[in-house]
């Protein structure tokens, strides 16, 4: 059983409309889960973890192969 993570939401991508395709991915480091979402109008990927946020490019985007520094990226999103 994972243990249960509280997140402050000041942490947090927003959750409105400026946000989609939101998936999690677990740290390497530690049982903490991070969101990874794209930024709908500008079309780039960000993650709500310390690096992104200081950064704006991360591990966690680099592991899912999407580029940081706010550069537009377009993936095909597979609905099953």
């Amino acid at each position: 059983m994972l243990p249960q993570l509280k997140v402050n939401s000041a942490m947090t991508l927003p959750d409105n409309d400026q946000w989609r395709f939101r998936f999690q991915i677990r740290s390497e480091s530690s049982n903490r889960l991070y969101t990874i979402a794209q930024y709908k109008q500008k079309k780039h990927w960000g993650c709500d973890c310390p690096g992104w946020r200081a950064h704006r490019t991360c591990k966690h985007l680099t592991a899912m192969n999407l580029p940081g520094k706010e550069r537009p990226h377009e993936v095909e999103y597979i609905k099953q």
